[in-house]
């Protein structure tokens, strides 16, 4: 009997078709899951009168100064009366974004989101005029194009965030995942979806970019990542000041103590980088400055009042587990994440530098005197700094070598990926309160959407 040489058995176009179509999907996994959540966001924010809902409480002061400055020239913003409260907009949703600093009007929010707004603004204004319709500000197309602006800098967030898990070495199929459970099993999606007029998509995006740049930059030693660090750096503080405290995941980013030094050492060796670097983000820092000096005559303001930090006694527990918004129990692939530091044991610098970074943030967060930051689902603070976490997943699942744990964990992450897409349903729906959430409601609707589906069937 002759046998076959198995090698005849071999298909070459069959395979080189899987590696095109793998290679096609690593390059567009994440523009097609963006271009899903845009479909998602268009069926519940563009029709129906929802548009008028997107722009709610804060987000209506971040994004006050573009209507102020392009069409009502009135950075006092005595233009609210008459467009909130006046027009035909919901009044029951009517929030005055506006205080008082030396008895002169300010906006309480910082401008840095209106920033990453204004070219969708001013097409929305273009579109606007041409079509016919309302050029106030908050009109249909306005609106729309913040849901949009939303989706284009969660795109880029997570194209940079890839980029990092690659210099990280993590495997095409590890970074799917990653990427995959943070979008659709995180908070990250409701802030991309629902509430996109507040600013944490637009810090994750900014984070993401900075921990990119500053991770080229230890690995090469390009200064050029340096100044692009110090743009990024200078808008992530322009859209939340506190969100600076990311430079201090320098360390753990620089990935060992010796690239550290050298890294600073290349630095602090070439004083026109220096210069440029601060200067850059001294620039973008003053645009705020320069608007509190037009508001009050004077460059440095601190609008929100009363409210402030207590650092000497911070929310830890509350703020990580509480029914209310506890980070880890609405948001538990986070939680997960972290036995990715068991991988991190044998890189002592690595473990250190970044428990320590995040035990900072979690601790100056849960030091703000609203620790539950009012209306919000999960923590939605923590939402900017995903990306580490993302990481710590990376690390997790690179690290499993035991084939039934890691279909376990893969498991355990499809759960919590359901569990995040049940509850945003139900936080949407107020199953889960927007601020006074207790044990007692969470485990009696827990899981449960039949109130919602009987309420829509009521309404069709």
């Amino acid at each position: 009997m002759v046998q076959e040489n198995p090698h005849h058995l071999r298909n070459p176009r069959g395979v080189k078709i899987m590696i095109k179509m793998k290679s096609y999907i690593n390059r567009f996994y994440i523009p097609i899951i963006v271009l899903l959540l845009l479909g998602y966001t268009a069926k519940i924010n563009w029709g129906n009168g929802q548009w008028d809902n997107v722009l709610e409480a804060d987000a209506k002061g971040y994004y006050a100064y573009l209507p102020a400055l392009f069409i009502y020239d009135d950075l006092n913003f005595q233009f609210y009366d008459e467009v909130e409260v006046q027009n035909a907009y919901d009044t029951t949703l009517t929030y005055d974004y506006r205080a008082y600093y030396n008895e002169k009007c300010v906006n309480k929010y910082f401008m840095g989101e209106s920033v990453l707004l204004m070219p969708f603004f001013i097409i929305a204004h273009f579109t606007s005029g041409i079509s016919g319709s309302p050029t106030d500000g908050y009109s249909r197309l306005y609106i729309i194009s913040v849901t949009i602006a939303a989706l284009f800098y969660l795109l880029c967030g997570l194209l940079a965030l890839k980029k990092t898990l690659e210099l990280f070495e993590f495997s095409n199929r590890t970074i799917f995942i990653v990427i995959t459970a943070l979008v659709f099993g995180t908070n990250l999606f409701y802030y991309s979806v629902g509430e996109m007029g507040t600013t944490h998509v637009y810090s994750f995006s900014l984070i993401s970019i900075f921990i990119y740049q500053m991770t080229r930059y230890f690995q090469n030693l390009n200064v050029k990542h340096v100044l692009y660090g110090a743009l990024f750096l200078g808008l992530i503080v322009l859209i939340r000041p506190i969100n600076g405290i990311v430079i201090f995941s320098i360390p753990f980013l620089s990935l060992n103590m010796n690239r550290l030094k050298e890294g600073f050492r290349k630095y602090l060796s070439r004083p026109d980088i220096i210069a440029l670097s601060i200067g850059i983000v001294l620039a973008i820092i003053s645009i705020q400055l320069i608007i509190y000096w037009i508001q009050t005559g004077t460059f440095f303001v601190y609008s929100y009042g009363e409210e402030g930090f207590n650092f000497s006694s911070p929310q830890l527990l509350n703020f990580l587990f509480s029914y209310r918004k506890g980070f880890f129990l609405y948001t538990p692939i986070a939680l997960l994440s972290l036995f990715g530091f068991i991988y991190l044991r044998s890189d002592r610098f690595k473990f250190i530098t970044l428990f320590l970074f995040l035990l900072l943030v979690i601790y100056v967060l849960s030091s703000w005197w609203m620790w539950y930051y009012g209306g919000s689902f999960s923590s939605r603070v923590m939402v900017d700094y995903l990306p580490f976490f993302g990481i710590l997943l990376g690390l997790l699942l690179k690290g499993i070598s035991e084939s039934k744990l890691k279909y376990a964990v893969l498991s355990i992450l499809f759960l919590f990926v359901l569990l995040n897409q049940v509850q945003t349903l139900q936080y949407r729906y107020y199953l889960i309160h927007w601020s006074d959430m207790n044990k007692e409601t969470y485990w009696k609707t827990f899981m449960d959407i039949s109130p919602i589906v009987d309420r829509k069937k009521i309404n069709d």
